[in-house]
């Protein structure tokens, strides 16, 4: 019997079952609604620390971590759900997508303080040679 490859949503609440909502960043190629999920688990626990009021922050795409420019994970615990790969369809590398809802196969909760190794507190300059060179992490239009 062939193994299904599990995907990773990571969140700061648990969620019994994710539906396809925007993401909330300002790239119109990037606005669609979808479920959003990865293959790598340390990137879905990343982007739930990623998930915290009055913070901004972006994802560095050479270390595969966090990086906070303001604000910082104040939340006490995150949340890993583990996905089947049968829902979503691959959108990018570490990207999946699902235009459905998904009820995730388990979910699992893990303390903010064991995460450090995910995030960093970064500095401005940082963020705007992201924001400069973000435009070859588009997402594929249909």
């Amino acid at each position: 019997m062939k193994m299904r490859k599990i995907l990773y949503h990571g969140s700061n609440k648990k969620i019994n079952i994710l539906e396809p909502r925007e993401p909330m960043n300002d790239l119109k190629e990037n606005s669609m609604e979808a479920v959003f999920a990865t293959d790598d688990k340390n990137l879905a626990l990343g982007m739930a620390l990623a998930n915290q009021k009055y913070s901004s922050s972006f994802r560095s795409y050479d270390k595969n971590i966090i990086n906070f420019v303001r604000g910082k994970p104040k939340m006490k615990y995150v949340y890993l759900h583990y996905l089947d790969s049968k829902d979503f369809k691959y959108n990018r590398p570490t990207e999946f997508i699902s235009t459905k809802k998904v009820k995730p196969l388990k979910v699992e909760k893990f303390l903010v303080s064991e995460l450090s190794h995910l995030w960093r507190k970064s500095n401005k300059k940082e963020l705007i040679e992201f924001l400069k060179n973000r435009q070859k992490w588009k997402t594929p239009q249909k």
